[in-house]
């Protein structure tokens, strides 16, 4: 693998660290985001939404999309056919979905897939989001919090509300709103954990305590 890429695999939402040795001059293309990234970020991110909001969460809450409110099957259904393989289904694509905005919300801006934010918008709200955590270079502590607490309430309103209109009749598109919800708090969260992980914040705690224990065991 590149070692570019893999660097970049390795740390999502990095910042620039202080560094006392003056930085050699990169070329612009360097700073682009990476593709091996993006468009598996944007695939997943496409078709996990796609099929959790709209084929998962029709035939789980019977949504009517057919004549007079009618509840018309997805074509997924006679592979799914049990309440558990249809919330496996589920689970799956929302995860897809959730990898997917993590992938390209970690990236910075790459003019050879500009066709990615223009034509879906999604993506690009989804590159938008994840432009703070990116740039938060010193503040990556803060900003990380503030996803947290936001991807916390998020997510703990759509699983609720989900649970909340399981079984119930004639709904419409409240459990796709719903399950945008947790699918975005979910990935708010992960964007946030990452980047505390990645800027240290969570990584020193647990060396000192090795470290610790190191000391402790010698004497």
């Amino acid at each position: 693998m590149d070692p570019d890429i893999a660097k970049i695999l390795a740390n999502p939402y990095a910042s620039p660290t202080p560094d006392a040795s003056p930085a050699p001059v990169q070329p612009a293309a360097s700073q682009h985001g990476s593709l091996a990234c993006i468009i598996p970020g944007f695939l997943l991110l496409l078709v996990g939404y796609l099929a959790s909001n709209v084929l998962a969460i029709a035939d789980l809450y019977h949504v009517g999309f057919g004549p007079d409110g009618q509840f018309i099957p997805s074509p997924l259904a006679g592979v799914f056919t049990t309440p558990f393989l249809q919330w496996l289904f589920y689970a799956l694509t929302a995860s897809a979905a959730i990898a997917g905005c993590v992938l390209v919300g970690s990236q910075n801006f790459n003019p050879m897939v500009v066709v990615c934010y223009v034509m879906c918008p999604l993506v690009g709200l989804v590159f938008l989001l994840g432009l703070p955590l990116r740039i938060a270079g010193r503040f990556a502590a803060p900003i990380a919090t503030i996803y947290l607490a936001i991807g916390t309430c998020l997510a703990g309103a759509g699983l609720m509300r989900l649970v909340s209109l399981y079984g119930r009749p004639n709904l419409e598109f409240e459990p796709m709103l719903a399950s945008l919800l947790a699918e975005s708090g979910v990935a708010l969260l992960a964007g946030g954990i990452l980047k505390l992980w990645h800027s240290g914040v969570l990584r020193e705690p647990a060396i000192a305590r090795a470290e610790s224990d190191l000391v402790g065991a010698r004497s």
